[in-house]
């Protein structure tokens, strides 16, 4: 299983993307949504990401999400 920890704060955001030994693969900033959204699709190919956790913060309304992805398609930040 694969840990993915996105940071929104306004105008931006941070993906890191750990794997089950929680080792980083990857930390990247974003200037938003849209293209943070396209990269986590191209997640499941590069990394082999299947399940994961995906853990969303949300600075700007201090709250935290928790989601499980089956799949690259289910991947995806609002």
């Amino acid at each position: 299983m694969h840990f993915v920890k996105v940071e929104k704060s306004p105008g931006k955001a941070n993906l890191t993307l750990y794997d089950s030994a929680l080792a980083v693969l990857e930390s990247e900033d974003f200037s938003d949504l849209y293209t943070l959204n396209f990269h986590l699709q191209t997640l499941g190919t590069k990394y082999r990401v299947r399940d994961s956790l995906v853990i969303v913060h949300d600075r700007e309304k201090n709250t935290v999400q928790l989601a499980t992805a089956s799949d690259e398609n289910s991947l995806f930040v609002s």
